[in-house]
């Protein structure tokens, strides 16, 4: 059983807050822990084994054999506690985010992992099963037909997701909904890079800068239907990044169309955009507000929700060249 809760902490830092039932959970760990130490990440924690695919295994054994049983599969990295007397046969050594992982406890516990959010980008591995998972509403996520609908190469193809330290099929995907933070097995038919109902771009490949340029978020609708989108402002303790919106403004003689920005809220804020037609985008261009910042360098994150139950987190990072001396 896993269930997940998160808060914005320290910038580009947030806790990822995981229930883990007795025995094996299959959890998608979606922040990059502070220490990625395993002994440091399940300190305190009735956990004593982990492990995470590093390369799919030659055979889908786990579809005949739906049992975990690590010592027979290849491909997996392990961590054993070292209480255990296989401690020394360990061969995975830290634990990253925006990964899939097996996670075994001897006892219910709550895992609280904070960690930094980095862009998550699924790399598929074409006709093969991949053991994946992706952030979404908790609760209230979308269902497994929903959220593949837009990818061919995986409409239609076989799920299994853990169920009491088993594999099963998920064999209503209409109504069965994914889980947040949890991870399970899809087939993927051919090469695809799909990334969710919505595809997220940024400049860069650790998501937007501005102060410096590069402040532009790119929103494409990958499913089958219009999908109701929302920006959420998700500062740290310490506060965020002053952001403003840059629209057009239409009406000045001198000047019929200029760019202007518009403010948002230095806290916590929200804004709906208007549906994304099939096959749409849209850009949003973000500038930060130097003369509000009190840093050199400031950061937050934006998590874009759709009304299908997917998130996608971005971090932002903020500059103030003159406070650099």
């Amino acid at each position: 059983m896993v269930s997940l809760s998160a808060r914005a902490e320290d910038g580009l830092q947030r806790t990822q807050s995981i229930s883990l039932g007795k025995g094996w959970n299959a959890v998608f760990l979606e922040v990059e822990p502070v220490d990625t130490s395993p002994a440091k990440v399940f300190a305190g924690l009735p956990v004593d084994k982990a492990a995470t695919l590093f390369e799919n295994p030659v055979s889908n054994q786990f579809v005949t054999d739906s049992t975990i049983n690590l010592s027979t599969s290849s491909g997996w990295g392990i961590w054993y506690s070292g209480e255990l007397p296989e401690s020394f046969l360990r061969s995975l050594d830290a634990i990253h985010g925006n990964r899939a992982y097996l996670v075994h406890a001897t006892a219910p516990c709550q895992w609280n992992v904070l960690g930094e959010v980095e862009r998550a980008v699924i790399d598929w591995k074409p006709d093969a099963y991949n053991f994946v998972g992706f952030s979404v509403r908790s609760p209230g996520g979308p269902t497994f037909a929903e959220f593949f609908a837009g990818s061919p190469a995986h409409r239609g193809q076989k799920i299994y997701r853990l169920v009491n330290a088993r594999w099963k099929q998920v064999l209503q995907p209409a109504t069965e909904a994914m889980r947040s933070g949890e991870a399970f097995w899809i087939f993927c038919d051919g090469p695809s890079n799909y990334q969710g109902p919505l595809t997220v771009e940024t400049p860069l490949r650790q998501g937007l800068s501005v102060g410096r340029g590069d402040g532009e978020l790119i929103l494409r609708n990958a499913c089958p239907h219009p999908l109701g989108l929302t920006i959420h402002h998700v500062p740290g303790v310490a506060g965020g990044v002053p952001l403003s919106v840059v629209v057009s403004s239409v009406g000045d003689p001198a000047n019929p169309i200029s760019a202007v920005g518009v403010p948002m809220p230095s806290g916590t804020w929200q804004q709906a955009l208007p549906p994304l037609e099939v096959g749409g985008s849209v850009a949003v261009p973000f500038e930060c507000r130097s003369g509000d910042m009190l840093k050199a360098e400031q950061a937050t994150l934006l998590k874009i929700t759709t009304d299908l139950g997917s998130e996608n987190w971005v971090p932002v990072r903020g500059f103030r060249d003159d406070l650099n001396d």
